[in-house]
């Protein structure tokens, strides 16, 4: 484990480098949440809601 803390502090890579990573890893995060998990989220809850409904007003003409 010393070997690879050692070896990244001797890459000697500059903060702004650093940062300007760790700023796209966030972007990336958030990107994949407003494309991705938002819009399946909802879907998955209307989806839920409906067969919810379906299976009320099913039981209810029994």
């Amino acid at each position: 484990m010393f070997q690879i803390s050692n070896f990244i502090l001797v890459a000697d890579v500059s903060a702004a480098a650093a940062n300007n990573s760790a700023v796209g890893m966030i972007g990336s995060f958030i990107a994949a949440a407003l494309l991705i998990v938002i819009p399946a989220s909802a879907f998955l809850i209307f989806v839920s809601q409906k067969d919810s409904l379906d299976r009320t007003s099913a039981a209810g003409r029994r």
